[in-house]
């Protein structure tokens, strides 16, 4: 009878402790694919995006550690935002900078530090994109040309989870993503868009 109540007693400690491990799900953000999103009719016949942002993998750049990084977030908004409407002439879009920097905050080492919960790091995200128009005849001419700029910035912590460092990537390159579409939608549309 002691044997059959250690077993019991074992497996509702194997249970309980597969309950505590299984607790805290891995919840990764989603992808972003920009479906929501109305699309900018540009007056070409063609739209071509390039990647032109080499990431540094080092330092305090840390674009790179993101599930989705700036430049593939700013390639698939491009490529599914610009429509081309047009007969004629070409527009490049070209991703220049899609960086993250990583900037150490200041911490409070003294008695007080112990009882405030303050910021340890500054992550600033920028994304600059380069437009050019272009005709099919003379590719290397550049007839007209346009920029949007998205600068943003996010403040972590550091009792952060990786879960929730993984969030506050997707919600800072989501941020952005937002004023680059809004770039789209004023700046690059009142540039290459039609003139009705």
């Amino acid at each position: 009878m002691m044997a059959i109540k250690n077993i019991l007693f074992t497996a509702a400690a194997v249970l309980a402790l597969t309950g505590c491990i299984e607790a805290s799900p891995v919840n990764n953000p989603p992808e972003m694919t920009f479906a929501n999103l109305t699309p900018v009719e540009v007056n070409v016949a063609r739209v071509e995006v390039r990647d032109d942002y080499k990431p540094p993998m080092q330092g305090q750049n840390i674009e790179h550690l993101f599930k989705t990084p700036p430049y593939k977030a700013a390639t698939t908004l491009l490529k599914k935002q610009l429509s081309a409407t047009g007969t004629e002439n070409i527009l490049r879009a070209i991703i220049e900078e899609a960086s993250v920097v990583r900037e150490e905050l200041p911490v409070d080492k003294g008695i007080m530090g112990h009882f405030s919960h303050d910021p340890t790091e500054r992550l600033k995200a920028k994304v600059l994109v380069r437009f050019e128009l272009a005709s099919e005849s003379a590719p290397d001419i550049v007839l007209g040309h346009a920029e949007v700029l998205a600068k943003r910035s996010k403040m972590l912590y550091d009792d952060m989870s990786l879960n929730e460092r993984d969030h506050a990537y997707f919600s800072l390159t989501e941020d952005l993503m937002d004023d680059v579409n809004d770039g789209l939608g004023t700046i690059v549309k009142n540039t290459f868009g039609k003139k009705y």
